[in-house]
């Protein structure tokens, strides 16, 4: 995975931290390949993309972050993870995928988004179909939120070792 296919989605979830949830600070933490199937998160949201860039946005946090999410836009904080908690977690999926498929447009590579799927729970398997999937950890005052990114571009598709072309 190209290190250029990450930074949109780095980018555009600083920015949507920051400009819709009021952050005012967003720490990126070691980046990881990640090797297991299985969410790790409580809250996991996921973003399908197709078209010259493909794969998947998996974004995840914990059950007070996505509470606390809510809180910094409406000024109050739900006393449980209920469905405004799960459509605000939902909806920065979204807006952080939309705006990184800005970003690749403006790099002259088309993509489209999926409506995004929300998986409450850790443990489901989300495979990637042979898409390596990288970690960016991101530590804000809400607390820590998760990108799991694995997309492949046009030169990443239909190479196999050993094929020539004709």
């Amino acid at each position: 995975m190209r290190a250029d296919y990450i930074r949109p989605f780095v980018a555009a979830a600083v920015d949507v931290l920051k400009l819709e949830f009021g952050v005012d600070r967003v720490e990126r933490g070691a980046l990881r390949i990640e090797t297991s199937y299985y969410t790790t998160q409580d809250i996991t949201a996921i973003i399908g993309l197709t078209g010259e860039i493909e794969g998947t946005a998996i974004y995840g946090t914990s059950r007070a972050t996505a509470r606390r999410m809510v809180q910094a836009v409406t000024g109050t904080l739900p006393p449980v993870f209920d469905e405004m908690s799960e459509s605000a977690f939902a909806e920065f999926g979204n807006v952080v995928s939309g705006r990184a498929s800005m970003l690749f447009e403006q790099q002259g590579l088309h993509c489209t988004i999926s409506p995004p799927t929300i998986i409450i729970g850790r443990g489901a398997i989300i495979s990637n179909v042979g898409i390596q999937r990288l970690i960016v950890p991101l530590h804000t005052p809400l607390g820590e939120l998760q990108l799991a990114v694995a997309v492949r571009g046009p030169e990443d598709r239909g190479h196999t070792e050993g094929s020539t072309a004709t």
